[in-house]
């Protein structure tokens, strides 16, 4: 979940911007490589919360960390000396119980910019790490919370590049990265060389495994596993008028598939990819194609085979809001842009006005289950759903103060039933000071 989720390069991921910066950005990592001026200096801190045991415990591999459900929302914070991360205690349908509470701050002074933000924020299927993919005026990093020893640290050290997706599995905490850019001689450099494809990063060690996608990173727009770990999707993109292509692959990076080609048009990067629960399927979004930055996309959907793809619904682009796949691999919940006609909002992400829909994968039909007339405010945003399929969490916001934070609200959506009594209801007051919440 992302509140609100400004649009970043790669997975649930691919600015039109970034497809504009592909040539400078080459010339940025050759001049790192010959120079290495670049300090990175990961440190760590932790605030205890009144009354929690704060003993560090041993890896998660000898602890249950949640047995891989979540206790907590976490939050982070707009706080006067930077950005905090907070947490929750987690209701029945994702909700926070009560107002988030300090546990880290964030290192390299991260929040005292106005540019600052977080991107998104992934808990591990084990529960027992947070990834938070934050940009700075330097470039985006990722900081890794070990929800056990309450550490707050950027991982990989000494790289610049952006979260993608966790891994699955009841005790995975691999994650699967984009490396962009080297920072200082501590960087993670294979055979003395710096030439990334697509890392596999391990959250407890911060150790990192290259597999080699044929093409530079830079390229690569997004990748996720499929629920059982087996294969990995992902596409890539040259440059803006390129359009994308999409691959399939094992995990290990070996039996290297292209799949298709998305052709030429509007709506032709393709990224933000969701497998169904049971493995049969792949949501994706295929975003414009341009400099404009916001335009909408295309919410798509085709077999685990790359075939039989099938346009569903308009859904909103460039902010980052990733499908969300009901339990029961039957509907997908998304973001929908309501002010298609405003020009303001096709460049300014505080201009976006928009709403959740939920759309039958089957059928191919779709409704608005949750808009500013329900909830009275700008932004409807980060859907979930519960356990059983029926109900859909979400947040809803005016536009984030990037000064003093927003002030989400979480709310439910009943989908199941009849169309015409979908039943939206307020799950939790208004908090205060939010950039980013996940978990």
């Amino acid at each position: 979940m992302k509140y609100p989720m400004f649009w970043r390069k790669g997975r649930k991921k691919l600015p039109p911007r970034w497809l504009i910066g592909v040539t400078l950005l080459f010339i940025l990592i050759g001049a790192a490589i010959a120079v290495y001026v670049i300090k990175s200096q990961p440190t760590s801190h932790r605030i205890a919360t009144l009354g929690e045991k704060t003993t560090p415990t041993p890896g998660c591999s000898m602890c249950t960390c949640g047995s891989g459900h979540p206790r907590y929302v976490y939050f982070t914070l707009k706080q006067p000396d930077g950005f905090v991360l907070a947490r929750a205690p987690r209701g029945t349908s994702g909700q926070p119980l009560g107002n988030p509470q300090p546990i880290a701050h964030f290192s390299n002074e991260f929040g005292l910019q106005e540019s600052d933000s977080v991107l998104s924020m992934q808990l591990s299927p084990d529960a027992c790490y947070l990834a938070i993919d934050g940009n700075g005026d330097h470039g985006e990093q990722v900081w890794i919370y070990n929800t056990q020893r309450m550490t707050l640290n950027l991982t990989p050290a000494a790289v610049m590049g952006n979260f993608l997706h966790w891994l699955p599995g009841a005790t995975s905490h691999i994650f699967l990265y984009r490396p962009m850019f080297p920072l200082g001689p501590s960087a993670a450099i294979d055979g003395n060389r710096w030439n990334p494809g697509l890392w596999q990063v391990d959250a407890a060690t911060g150790a990192h495994k290259n597999i080699d996608i044929s093409v530079p990173s830079a390229f690569l727009v997004d990748a996720a596993a499929s629920p059982d770990g087996s294969h990995i999707v992902y596409s890539t993109s040259a440059g803006q008028g390129m359009s994308s292509d999409i691959w399939m692959m094992n995990s290990d990076g070996s039996g290297q598939t292209h799949l298709f080609h998305t052709g030429s048009g509007v709506q032709s990067i393709a990224g933000l990819f969701a497998w169904s629960p049971d493995s049969k399927t792949i949501a994706y979004e295929r975003l414009s194609d341009s400099p404009t930055p916001f335009l909408p996309a295309g919410l798509w959907v085709m077999n685990s085979l790359g075939s039989q793809q099938r346009r569903l619904a308009d859904t909103d682009g460039g902010h980052g809001f990733a499908p969300a796949w009901s339990p029961d691999s039957r509907s997908i919940a998304y973001v929908v842009r309501t002010n298609t006609n405003s020009r303001i909002a096709n460049q300014d992400t505080q201009a976006l006005q928009s709403a959740i829909a939920v759309v039958d994968v089957a059928t191919g039909r779709s409704r608005m289950v949750a808009s500013s007339a329900q909830t009275g405010m700008q932004i409807n945003a980060n859907p979930q759903w519960t356990a059983d399929s029926s109900t859909v969490t979400f947040t809803s916001s005016n536009p984030i103060n990037r000064v003093l934070g927003g002030s989400p609200r979480y709310w439910s959506a009943r989908v199941s039933g009849a169309q015409a009594h979908v039943r939206v209801a307020p799950l939790s007051p208004a908090i205060s000071h939010v950039i980013a919440v996940g978990g």
